[in-house]
């Protein structure tokens, strides 16, 4: 529903229906001053499919909470995006994108919330010095966030419900009915792009269907943009969801988890579950060909991983449970299952180093700390920061003197040219 409460000052920015239950937590303890702004233009100058809208608005009316749209078209109008951000003092965003780093939004106070732990190179850029204050999990993300900008420690605000077990009740339902209680349940939450594994598990995860439930859960670009990958995993034996679908419910009824390079991993090991992945990537594969340009319809993709990345790491520290080849899913399966004592102190080292609350309050934190940015003065930028800002002005001016060199060269052709034929 579009709120027109002249005290709303907060504003939450999804791009995709999966947002929402980032945020959620959060916006509970101060739904009288904030509302939803479901933003399509991420990708700006490519415009988003028009069914993310629909799918965005259906999750949030059926939350019954307050939003507003701002269209891809407010881009194109001269003063309509500044109007549409004009009531809003803080601004809350998972992503470096859209409204959050138009120029209108400059003098906004800007938060960061973080919505997983894994693919170091994306989750930690550089870039994210322009947030004001970024909402953190634990120790390891803070230290990170502090170098170049004000970090909080408030724990992962979407598993609130995990620890307080507030769940769909109405999905939990609907998968009772449809999986065999005497079959185990495996949740396969693959990635996108170039570090997903569906291309390599899909036929696996047929053959197996026989002896176990298997849920699977798309990432939210996958169905958008990789609808090949949806249909290898259309079977009637397997159970599908998309984005707009609470991973925390079915985490709850999952005895075992398959990812891959996938910050999903984290949510495996914070909800304490067994846990397989799959190590397919070379070092050198990481290192190097994940860095070359992706183009995918939104666009070029950023940079993401590499093998040092926490999540190549527990893989190569043998952490977790993993699989080096598509033919080992069976007995890696087994293994997993199995969640051998060793494996289980593991995921508890991982958990308690990574997540410094886990006690179901990590919303009523965060939304403490977005209402004190209101109020008080902002905390002097760290050392990082300035050099960073420094070498990008020093970048910028490095650029318009090429550039105004390049002008200068042109201009002197073209009138070399003028006087020989003249």
């Amino acid at each position: 529903m579009e709120n027109t409460d002249s005290n709303i000052k907060i504003g939450f920015v999804v791009f995709y229906p999966f947002h929402y239950y980032v945020y959620k937590n959060v916006y509970k303890h101060i739904r009288n001053e904030a509302e939803f702004i479901i933003d399509m233009g991420a990708f700006f100058p490519t415009e988003q499919p028009a069914e993310l809208l629909e799918d965005t608005i259906h999750l949030l009316q059926k939350e019954k909470v307050n939003f507003r749209t701002l269209y891809f078209q407010d881009y194109l109008e001269k003063g309509s995006l500044e109007s549409f951000l004009s009531k809003y003092v803080v601004l809350v965003s998972v992503w470096r994108r859209g409204c959050i780093v138009h120029p209108c939004a400059k003098e906004k106070r800007r938060v960061h919330m973080t919505y997983g732990i894994g693919k170091d190179l994306g989750t930690y850029a550089v870039g994210n010095r322009m947030y004001d204050l970024i909402l953190s999990h634990g120790k390891r993300d803070h230290d990170i966030f502090s170098m170049y900008t004000t970090a909080e420690i408030v724990g992962n605000p979407k598993f609130d419900d995990w620890f307080n077990g507030n769940f769909d009740s109405e999905l939990l339902k609907s998968l009772s009915r449809r999986l065999d209680k005497n079959k185990k349940t495996i949740l396969y939450l693959p990635t996108h792009g170039d570090l997903s594994s569906i291309d390599e598990l899909a036929d696996e995860l047929k053959k197996v269907s026989s002896l176990y439930n298997i849920i699977v859960k798309f990432h939210y670009y996958t169905p958008r943009e990789e609808p090949e990958r949806v249909k290898k995993l259309q079977d009637q034996r397997m159970i599908a969801f998309r984005d707009d679908t609470d991973l925390l419910s079915l985490l709850r009824v999952a005895d075992l988890v398959i990812s891959d390079n996938s910050s999903a991993i984290f949510d495996a090991i914070l909800a304490d579950k067994p846990l397989l992945v799959t190590d397919f990537l070379s070092k050198e594969y990481l290192d190097v060909e994940h860095k070359k340009p992706k183009y995918y319809r939104r666009g070029i993709a950023r940079i993401s991983t590499y093998s040092g990345s926490i999540e190549q790491r527990i893989k190569q520290d043998k952490l977790i449970v993993k699989i080096e080849n598509p033919s080992q899913l069976q007995n890696g399966i087994r293994q997993a299952l199995k969640d051998d004592k060793y494996f289980k102190d593991e995921r508890k080292k991982l958990r308690d180093r990574l997540f410094s609350f886990q006690d179901g309050n990590s919303g009523k934190r965060a939304a403490t700390a977005i209402k004190k940015l209101i109020d008080t003065a902002l905390p002097e930028r760290p050392l990082f920061y300035h050099l960073l800002e420094d070498r990008k002005r020093s970048q910028e001016r490095r650029r318009q003197k090429n550039q105004r060199n390049l002008y200068g060269y042109i201009k002197d052709f073209w009138k070399g040219l003028d006087e020989y034929f003249h």
